[in-house]
């Protein structure tokens, strides 16, 4: 029952946000986002801790029993273990943060942004706990509604249009070939159910096909290089609304279909072609990171290391040990922390300067101190030092990929190597000399609110790199 306590709290949200959406007063509205928000949140964590202390999968409604080769097999349509209730408190995570955070960098914030922040936690909640390949399609393919809508409405700058038809015409391009892979499934099985399909042998023939259709679509929304051209514009045009939840947790669902569909349904083609998809997976953090070096812009340097960070993330999934899924579930978790934490970052840089150019930020330690400390904390974080999880993601996946084969794991590591360059470089040319005359006096530091939505992000993050229980 709590894990239907915890779906539907945000579409009662939906609904008194509706039903108050002519209210003459704006902080009635803000103030029932921010606590359903909360007690979300809440909710999420309770459910998180109470399925780590289980040591199994929750079955909570809608089962069914199936015989197959004279094996009884309970099948479920709403089902969640660690790895669906921590991206469920990661996103809850991230909604409470936007909130915090639109009030500084969207003007006239009103019912339609909190609908649509309430909507996406809804359909992704729906998408991290279905069994059903159908419902997972259909949440899939939702979730880009919200943010189209986002970018939209509140991007910054005149190419957002443009940035909605790429994040649309890629979304499309992956979806198709993942809706042809779920039918022919169906059509093979008899069942949309993946615990069922999982226990049904498919035949030989047509399992590469079903493979690069569900491995496209996934490989589309992590993404990967060559399929990436979508996430840096992305990003650039978005508010920082739009950039904490596309970096946040929207990455993750590609991932979280590899772990959770791609792999379990089609283990042995898996297994032959995981080779092809680790060199993808290495190739795309190497050009990631070597794009990172050579921008000017702030939030495409960031958007690069992102997807050099999906990249492990992508090659640890396939080497298919325990310790790099772990790894990789972990590594998942600490990026939707670190890259929101930036990208929310350079949102208040954008809006003190009104530019993304790292030369316009110099001397960020004289203006503005705070947001340099917290800068130079999230930069850290990012390129994994220890003390912060994704130190311990990393070495999670770099120890499966050392297990797989050595080259790899070395591979990997020169490639970090590169991403800690970056951020340094990153944090240098914002910090270093002194600003010009005409900022020195005009720029404002963190507000209170700023703080407190940086802070959300940025503490989990360190206390779990310390004490990692919650989620190993």
């Amino acid at each position: 029952m709590n894990l239907i306590k915890t779906i539907t709290s945000p579409a009662i949200t939906i609904i008194t946000l509706i039903l108050t959406s002519k209210t003459k007063y704006s902080n009635i509205k803000q103030n029932i986002s921010k606590t359903a928000a909360i007690l979300i949140l809440i909710q999420t964590i309770s459910l998180h801790t109470h399925t780590t202390n289980s040591k199994s999968h929750i079955t909570i409604i809608f089962t069914s029993d199936t015989t197959i080769d004279n094996t009884k097999i309970i099948s479920t349509r709403l089902t969640i273990d660690t790895l669906s209730t921590i991206l469920m408190t990661l996103t809850a995570l991230l909604i409470l943060t936007s909130l915090l955070i639109s009030e500084k960098t969207i003007y006239h914030t009103h019912t339609t942004l909190m609908l649509c922040l309430f909507t996406t936690l809804l359909i992704l909640f729906l998408a991290f706990t279905t069994s059903s390949l159908i419902n997972f399609y259909i949440t899939f393919e939702s979730s880009v509604i919200p943010l189209i809508i986002i970018i939209g409405l509140w991007g910054s700058r005149k190419e957002k249009i443009r940035a909605t038809y790429y994040f649309l015409l890629y979304t499309i391009t992956g979806s198709l070939p993942l809706f042809i892979a779920i039918l022919i499934l169906h059509n093979k099985t008899g069942t949309f159910n993946a615990t069922l399909i999982q226990h049904q042998t498919i035949d030989q023939q047509p399992q590469l096909l079903l493979f690069l259709g569900l491995f496209l679509a996934f490989a589309i929304k992590t993404p990967l290089i060559p399929w990436h051209a979508w996430l840096p514009l992305a990003h650039v045009e978005a508010p920082a609304i739009g950039s904490i939840l596309l970096a946040g947790i929207l990455l993750k669902l590609g991932t979280y279909g590899f772990i959770r569909f791609t792999i379990p349904i089609l283990t042995h083609t898996t297994t032959f072609i995981a080779p092809i998809i680790i060199t993808i997976s290495i190739i795309s953090m190497w050009l990631a990171s070597l794009n990172s070096l050579r921008q000017n812009d702030i939030k495409r340097i960031i958007a690069y290391s992102s997807i050099a960070h999906m990249g492990i993330i992508t090659a640890a999934c396939f080497s298919t040990n325990h310790i790099s899924t772990k790894g990789a579930i972990i590594l998942m978790i600490s990026h939707g922390l670190t890259s929101s934490t930036l990208f929310l970052l350079v949102s208040c840089l954008y809006e003190r300067h009104k530019s993304r150019l790292l030369k316009s930020f110099q001397g960020s330690s004289y203006t503005t101190p705070t947001l340099s400390s917290l800068t130079i904390i999230a930069a850290l974080a990012h390129m994994s030092t220890p003390g912060t999880t994704n130190f311990i993601g990393e070495y999670l996946c770099l120890v499966g990929l050392w297990e797989l084969h050595p080259s790899i794991s070395i591979i990997s590591i020169a490639s970090i190597i590169i991403t800690t360059a970056y951020l340094l470089l990153l944090y240098i040319q914002i910090t270093s000399s002194k600003p010009p005359i005409y900022t020195k006096y005009k720029i404002q530091d963190l507000s209170r609110q700023e703080i407190q939505a940086t802070l959300t992000l940025t503490t989990p993050n360190i206390a779990i790199g310390i004490i990692p229980y919650p989620i190993i």
